[in-house]
């Protein structure tokens, strides 16, 4: 089933070369994201040494914090979304160039026709890189519990994340 989002956008906007935008964004930003795996990876190697053929945890051995490794792996998703919020700005544009829609959309009975059709679709796509950005730091957070040694981990890591995203 095809979703029409045509009535959610300006008149006579190019739809699908925004969709083909927006879908770009978000998959170039869950492969960036996944920039966390490799870090984490190495982080949790240094944990352990080679006693012969065998991987041995050393006595002591912290892992690095959880936002450290983070770092900055969920930028893409917030770049996506101060596109979204720009493309709004674009939108309003768009009503003043060519054609001039502009006077037809004040013409409307419904004031807030304009405004809904510029500002749901980019309002929207923020708010689902704003979801996935969450869901991948609640899953990439899970894969950092679950698969390091309790022992090498440092006491309150969800507390630490903020001071480092913020």
């Amino acid at each position: 089933m095809k979703l029409d989002l045509s009535h959610h956008a300006p008149l006579g906007i190019n739809l699908q070369r925004e969709q083909r935008f927006f879908t770009t964004g978000i998959i170039c930003s869950i492969f960036y994201s996944l920039i966390f795996l490799p870090r984490y990876q190495q982080a949790r190697s240094m944990l352990y040494d080679w006693k012969g053929d065998k991987r041995v945890l050393i006595p002591g051995a912290i892992i690095e914090d959880f936002g450290v490794l983070l770092e900055n792996a969920l930028v893409g998703f917030l770049i996506l979304a101060l596109c979204m919020l720009a493309l709004i700005i674009y939108h309003y544009a768009y009503h003043y160039q060519g054609s001039k829609s502009i006077y037809l959309m004040k013409r409307l009975p419904n004031r807030w026709e304009m405004h809904r059709r510029c500002i749901t679709l980019p309002l929207l796509a923020a708010l689902i890189c704003l979801i996935a950005a969450i869901a991948f730091l609640l899953i990439y957070f899970g894969i950092y519990m679950v698969f390091t040694p309790k022992e090498c981990l440092t006491l309150g890591q969800w507390q630490k994340i903020w001071s480092v995203l913020l």
